[in-house]
């Protein structure tokens, strides 16, 4: 997969999923955040085009 510049919108509930996981300092949470949320949309927007 060759890797470029993204980018990701966020909705106003992952921002706040976001903000309380810094607040909480949750490194469980954050992994969960990435895994389920970043990465796929990631993934997917460097399949575009």
């Amino acid at each position: 997969m060759k890797l470029k510049n993204v980018q990701i919108e966020l909705n106003t509930t992952e921002i706040q999923q976001i903000l309380a996981i810094a607040l909480d300092e949750n490194a469980a949470d954050a992994l969960a955040f990435i895994k389920d949320n970043l990465c796929k949309r990631i993934e997917k927007a460097l399949q575009q085009h």
